[in-house]
């Protein structure tokens, strides 16, 4: 405590882990109050007692503007944590929330903590609503707290720019929370989704690349044309600015990756991670991001997914990172044919191992791979 009085102006703390974190808040409040603007609280474990409150103590840190923690609890019973009672936090702009797996003796096994972070319609309206100068938002839940009205009230967060959500399944039949991307914030610049299933019609999606029905104004018509002139305005303006979007574990069909392709114009880095509905005809597609720099495509076990797509991503002429895994590169080998066209690479990682590149491309595989891309670097499986 001397310490703390001693130290003149803003103050940042960072842990790594702790178990008494709510009786340190309490002794220090007085302290902290008022000059505390970051911290990380790293791994918390919370007492088994459910009556303890972890987020009563924090939304008292009220110069708060950057708040980090990872939390667990092997106890018998559930503790809730509710997001609201952060609502206090005015000053709040970076909030990251993660609920982590916990160990758990007596079963003797690895399973979800016994901690319920439940983030329904109200939790995210009062959040929204204390919290508006808040610019980046992590939340990685369990299936079970994430709740499809929640995600649906996300667009309350009128200033964020950053926004990942996850729904982890901890060793449960996975079940993907749906999520229309018309529900979320305007003016993102980073999007990333896990265990989510985007049931956004393609329509809607395509709408923001229709310059006329952008452009014709509600009062252009009535019924069906008004409805289609709201969804281009809010399609550009949640999906316009995206200069980052990565899936991971989550549904896209086809038809609305191909409808994306068409309205993401400022994008720069995409990934689509082990991603249902990934398809040959949907990367193809992306030849209209020409301001793509990094562009990840992970999709084992697909079988509708191939390197043949490649082929047709060579208007992207600014490239500088792609990673790629497909079935038929790891068993069979790159294609050459398909990555001439990335002169710009400067890193190409591939599925597949030294020895199957060679068995594709004969002993002088990577030499080859050297001469068609000298300014790239080749990251292969060991």
């Amino acid at each position: 405590m001397q310490q703390l009085r001693d130290v003149a102006g803003d103050l940042s703390m960072k842990f790594r882990w702790t178990d008494k974190l709510t009786g340190l808040l309490r002794t220090a409040k007085f302290y902290l109050q008022a000059r505390l603007v970051r911290l990380d609280l790293g791994c918390v474990r919370l007492a088994k007692d459910p009556t303890s409150s972890l987020l009563e103590p924090l939304a008292a840190l009220t110069a708060l503007s950057d708040l980090r923690m990872s939390v667990y609890s092997n106890g018998d019973a559930t503790l809730t944590l509710q997001l609201s009672e952060l609502s206090a936090l005015s000053n709040l702009q970076v909030l990251h929330l993660t609920k982590k797996h916990a160990y758990f003796p007596e079963q003797r096994r690895m399973a979800e903590s016994s901690i319920a972070v439940p983030f329904s319609s109200q939790s995210a309206i009062r959040l929204a609503a204390g919290c508006k100068k808040l610019r980046a938002l992590r939340l990685c839940l369990g299936r079970n707290d994430v709740a499809a009205e929640g995600l649906a009230e996300l667009r309350h967060f009128s200033n964020l720019r950053s926004l990942y959500v996850s729904a982890e399944p901890f060793g449960l039949p996975s079940q993907p929370v749906p999520l229309d991307l018309l529900h979320l914030p305007r003016g993102l610049t980073s999007l990333e989704l896990r265990n989510v299933d985007v049931t956004t019609p393609p329509a809607m999606l395509a709408a923001a690349a229709d310059p006329v029905l952008q452009q014709a104004g509600s009062v252009a018509g009535a019924g069906v044309r008004a409805e289609q002139t709201h969804a281009a305005n809010t399609a550009t303006d949640v999906l316009g600015q995206l200069a980052c979007f990565r899936l991971e574990s989550c549904r896209l069909r086809t038809p609305q990756l191909q409808a994306l392709s068409r309205g993401l114009h400022n994008l720069q880095q995409l990934k689509l991670s082990h991603v249902a509905g990934v398809s040959d005809e949907g990367i193809s597609s992306l030849s209209r991001l020409t301001g793509l720099l990094e562009l990840s495509v992970l999709g084992p076990h697909n079988k509708a997914l191939s390197q043949n797509s490649l082929a047709a991503l060579a208007p992207i002429r600014g490239l500088r990172y792609l990673s790629w895994q497909s079935d038929d590169l790891t068993a069979l080998g790159p294609a050459v044919a398909a990555y001439s066209h990335f002169t710009t690479l400067r890193l190409l990682s591939l599925s597949c191992t030294p020895a199957t590149l060679q068995y594709a491309c004969g002993a002088e595989g990577q030499i080859m791979f050297q001469s068609m891309l000298p300014y790239c670097n080749l990251d292969l499986i060991s």
